[in-house]
């Protein structure tokens, strides 16, 4: 299996809504169970998403670093019944490729974000100076 970006660069497309707060649940290249994946902006006439990924904890190189650690947003199982327990949103490393493998048999998807968590992970993402401006025009 690839990157995130090999996974997301097929080339059929489903009739799933794809839309920003869309979370899937698949692979990941290096880890060895599915993680979810939360669609933060979608550019149409690309077919791109810029993604990021739900954690059960957050890991110890973010908890070290304050700047990091603001771009995370937790969410629990009261918000959404896919979770089982408190998770956090990482908005610092999104990612970005083709939608086309979130509508395989590989992803499954799970629910559609609340409008307030949408919000904090668009502003984190535009935040964590990830993306190039050129990419916050395009997904946002």
């Amino acid at each position: 299996m690839g990157s995130l970006g090999d996974i997301l660069s097929g080339n059929s497309f489903k009739s799933l809504t794809l839309v920003p707060g869309s979370v899937f649940h698949g692979p990941m290249d290096g880890v060895d169970h599915g993680k979810f994946y939360i669609i933060a902006g979608v550019s149409g006439d690309k077919l791109c998403v810029c993604s990021v990924v739900i954690n059960s904890n957050i890991n110890q190189f973010i908890l070290k670093r304050p700047k990091l650690l603001a771009l995370q947003v937790e969410i629990s199982e009261e918000d959404y019944e896919f979770l089982n327990h408190k998770s956090y949103i990482n908005c610092a490393n999104p990612l970005t490729g083709s939608s086309a493998k979130l509508n395989t048999d590989e992803f499954t998807f799970k629910t559609v974000l609340k409008p307030e968590h949408l919000e904090m992970v668009i502003n984190n993402i535009i935040a964590s100076g990830a993306l190039t401006q050129d990419e916050i025009d395009l997904f946002f």
